[in-house]
């Protein structure tokens, strides 16, 4: 075949697969975020920590800046950006909690981190935090303020730049 030819189809293909996605996000099949307008009260949540198995909810981060990392151990956008939460959760330090938040079984989750020397707080969600975000494709980021509002919200890999504005520069 023609190299000519195959160009052309390989660019149809591309352009077809744009213009599907722009209509998939216009009619709100596929979103970016924007779930929650900037200063909105943060809905609470009942986790249990992975680490001890405590009850952990919104007030226990009172004063501090939470990032909710709504994950899954079979995704891989999740799993391709766990060391950039890390790498934010370290330069931060105690001005940020990041917390990996999933539906899956401790049993599965708690290996998978584990196994990834991953130091990230991590808690098990029956399914409330994930119905009260309106999770339903991951993995899905919230970053809420000190004063419990969200300030961002975001579907998919992200500019860590833009959702965690305050962190320092190296």
């Amino acid at each position: 075949m023609d190299r000519h030819v195959i160009l052309k189809r390989a660019l149809d293909v591309i352009l077809v697969g744009a213009m599907v996605y722009a209509a998939l996000m216009m009619f709100g099949v596929i979103r970016r975020g924007g779930r929650f307008e900037p200063g909105t009260p943060a809905p609470d949540f009942k986790l249990q920590s992975l680490a001890d198995g405590r009850t952990l909810t919104l007030a226990d981060f009172k004063g501090k800046a939470v990032l909710l990392d709504f994950f899954a151990t079979t995704c891989p956008s999740c799993r391709a950006e766990l060391p950039d939460i890390e790498e934010y959760q370290r330069k931060a330090g105690d001005k940020l909690v990041a917390l990996i938040v999933s539906t899956e079984d401790p049993a599965t989750l708690k290996p998978f981190l584990a196994a990834r020397n991953s130091n990230l707080a991590a808690a098990y969600d029956p399914g409330p935090a994930h119905t009260a975000y309106g999770v339903d494709t991951i993995p899905y980021l919230v970053v809420i303020d000190p004063g419990g509002r969200v300030q961002s919200d975001t579907i998919g890999s992200v500019r860590w730049k833009d959702i965690l504005p305050w962190l320092p520069e190296d």
